[in-house]
């Protein structure tokens, strides 16, 4: 019954509970699996590492929806994505990552995808050798 739910809520296509999810297209796979995740009660936090790699731009939409929903209905989101215009969509709170490091910090609404990518281009600093 939960399954049925989950796959009617999701919008999974096809809508059978019992067809295995490697059959199942890209974008249905991956809200099949956000799917298993969010049997039961109580989920406070979901670790999404690149969401929407491999899928259609109908698929990017709908997983876009449930990841806002979730996140509005209090579920703490961290999404990794090397798809700039995709965590400045979703994301509150955006950390931009270099080498290993956190190189700057901000809510998204101080961010746009050319700042982001002079954030990661920008050069390391380098050690003086002597």
């Amino acid at each position: 019954a939960e399954a049925e739910r989950l796959v009617k809520a999701l919008d999974i296509r096809p809508p059978d509970p019992n067809r295995p999810i490697k059959t199942l297209s890209g974008g249905n796979q991956q809200k099949a699996v956000l799917g298993r995740w969010l049997v039961g009660e109580g989920r406070k936090l979901l670790l999404l590492d690149e969401p929407t790699r491999g899928v259609d731009v109908g698929a990017r939409a709908e997983l876009y929806a449930l990841v806002r929903r979730l996140a509005d209905e209090g579920v703490g989101v961290l999404l990794v994505s090397s798809e700039v215009p995709e965590v400045l969509g979703l994301a509150d709170r955006v950390l931009v990552i270099r080498e290993g490091r956190i190189v700057h910090e901000a809510p998204a609404t101080e961010l746009d995808e050319h700042r982001v990518l002079d954030l990661v281009m920008e050069a390391a600093p380098t050690k003086a050798h002597g």
